[in-house]
């Protein structure tokens, strides 16, 4: 878990690390999901930075898991647009067959919770705060 007292900008920085991926992803035209042996290629609806930040304030990971454990958040906290409620809807079905008490955690974990997807809050100020004031933004307990 990420210390609450950390920069959302360097926690940021440390899951895309450890996930192998970068920020050059926010501006591609495209994003690929990989599950197993298949890709599938998405246009880019331009919300990956919400998306991260949404790892960094719950923890969860970059394995199936952990984005299907996303996705539930997603989903329950408001998905942003047609496409990411497909996706979720997908990974949180894969979700539920491999791990459904994950699952159910993370949909009680998300009770209350509001996505960034539609926040008002400036990307920048997101990233200037720390991982507590990004959870107490998108109503997560602390």
């Amino acid at each position: 878990m990420i210390d609450a007292l950390e920069n959302v900008r360097a926690a940021r920085d440390l899951y895309l690390q450890a996930s192998g991926f970068t920020t050059d992803s926010y501006t591609d035209p495209n994003f690929t999901v990989k599950v197993g042996f298949v890709t599938m290629r998405f246009p880019n609806p331009g919300l990956l930075p919400m998306h991260d930040l949404h790892h960094v304030a719950t923890g969860y990971d970059s394995s199936l898991l952990g984005e299907a454990e996303i996705s539930v958040f997603e989903l329950r906290a408001g998905s942003g647009n047609a496409l990411i409620f497909f996706l979720c809807c997908g990974s949180i079905l894969v979700g539920l067959c491999l791990s459904p008490r994950r699952m159910w955690r993370a949909w009680k974990a998300a009770r209350g919770a509001r996505s960034l997807y539609g926040t008002k809050v400036p990307y920048e100020a997101l990233l200037a705060m720390d991982v507590a004031q990004l959870r107490k933004v998108i109503g997560l307990e602390v």
